[in-house]
């Protein structure tokens, strides 16, 4: 603030009286021009507080404006079609700013805007091999780099991780798809990704760093996966491995590989030591086949893997087969095992873990692949989806569906409806 200094000279005769009296009217005038200059600084305070407009500012700024001129802030909170935390209502009293802010909307509203189903369908995809080629260096339909879509190009598999990003999909793992474990945000639907013999393209090891850690080829699975897990760090990007005896065929890194997998995310579980076919071997083979890979995985991640197998061939192709049970429950070398759950060489998505029909022992997947639509591949299993898909209410601890189909749920866990 800046004021001007008025000096004011005037002419007097040299006597007492007069004197004086020009004195008195100096210091008079000098002490009006002062408290004008007071009086207008008050005056331009007063307008700069004026000025203020709460309704212009967050809700952190009006936090931050109470604190700092000794005014109460108090909260309340409330349901409406804001946003959360956005603000509804402010109401000044004296020394004192009440705010109402959104909850955002009521459960109910949000389970009905959103089609919340946990009854829905959830796909788990079964890839194997993952190559190193563009979709136009195969001959192959679409992105199959095999005449029955059995490998994948990197280039596809890439376009898959985004296609179900997109359409809001989120990967969980698979041993808590079979415990009921769905964590995933509201509105979002789980996905399963599955990979089965042990390829060395799955996880391919180009040698190690400085510090004896493995150097991944970005083109393999893993590659691809740690790719995409920095681009959405959001996404919790998983996936489980099935090995056979070979594990992934580099033996100078099982181990490290192995390691490396169970620490990042991934889980190891069991496709047979030999890929064999169940339906042709005897129950003692059957045993041997299982708890051979068991006990491989005991020596390099005891307590680590998933005691889930991935049957090869998808044989046998009906729990009635005599060497079921062998698969489920036996023992090899001494060694007793159990299986919770076995995957099938499916053609189409899985039901909900809450259904009262959901068999964790005999589970369905969808192959990875490309057929033009048709003969469940990837679009059209996506596409038979988007009215059957399994849709999150956002809480692992609860499980929503609408009114209709609370008879179709079997779970310990609440349950609740709208």
């Amino acid at each position: 603030m800046s004021f001007d200094i008025i000096f004011i000279f005037l002419w007097y005769n040299d006597n007492n009286n007069k004197g004086d009296y020009m004195k008195k009217v100096l210091i008079f005038l000098i002490i009006i021009t002062l408290t004008g200059c007071k009086s207008k600084k008050e005056e331009i305070k007063k307008e700069e507080i004026k000025e203020i407009n709460l309704n212009e500012m967050s809700l952190d700024e009006i936090k931050t404006y109470g604190k700092e001129n000794n005014i109460t802030i108090t909260i309340n909170y409330d349901y409406s079609d804001l946003l959360k935390d956005e603000i509804i209502n402010i109401e000044e009293k004296d020394k004192e700013i009440i705010i109402t802010v959104s909850n955002g909307k009521t459960l109910n509203d949000l389970y009905k805007e959103l089609s919340v189903n946990e009854n829905g369908n959830v796909p788990v995809m079964m890839y194997h091999g993952i190559v190193d080629k563009k979709d136009s260096e195969t001959p192959y339909t679409g992105g199959n780099a095999d005449r029955d879509g059995y490998a994948r190009t990197a280039e596809s598999f890439r376009r898959d991780l985004e296609f179900y990003y997109n359409s809001g999909y989120r990967m969980i793992r698979l041993s808590d798809y079979v415990n009921g474990i769905i964590d995933c945000e509201i509105g979002k639907s789980p996905i399963v990704l599955t990979f089965d013999d042990g390829l060395s393209n799955n996880i391919k090891v180009t040698g190690l760093d400085e510090n004896g850690n493995i150097i991944i080829d970005p083109n393999s699975a893993v590659g691809i996966l740690e790719e995409f897990k920095k681009k959405y760090p959001d996404y919790n990007v998983t996936a489980t491995f099935f090995v056979n005896g070979g594990l992934f065929g580099q033996p100078l890194y099982n181990d490290k590989i192995l390691e490396f997998l169970v620490n990042n995310g991934y889980d190891i579980g069991n496709h047979t030591y030999n890929h064999v076919d169940f339906t042709k071997v005897n129950s003692e083979r059957a045993s041997a086949e299982v708890g051979s890979v068991y006990n491989l995985l005991d020596k390099y991640i005891p307590n680590k893997y998933v005691n889930i197998v991935a049957l090869p061939f998808g044989s046998p192709y009906n729990k009635s087969h005599s060497n079921f049970n062998y698969i489920l429950n036996s023992s090899y070398n001494g060694v007793n095992y159990n299986t919770v759950s076995t995957l099938r060489v499916g053609w189409e998505s899985n039901l909900s873990p809450f259904n009262i029909n959901f068999d964790k022992t005999f589970l369905k997947r969808i192959r990875a692949y490309d057929n033009l639509g048709v003969d469940f591949d990837i679009d059209m299993n996506f596409k038979i989806l988007e009215n059957k898909r399994f849709i999150s209410d956002g809480d692992k601890n609860k499980v929503v569906v609408p009114n209709e189909l609370k008879d179709l749920i079997n779970t310990n866990l609440e349950l609740v409806t709208y």
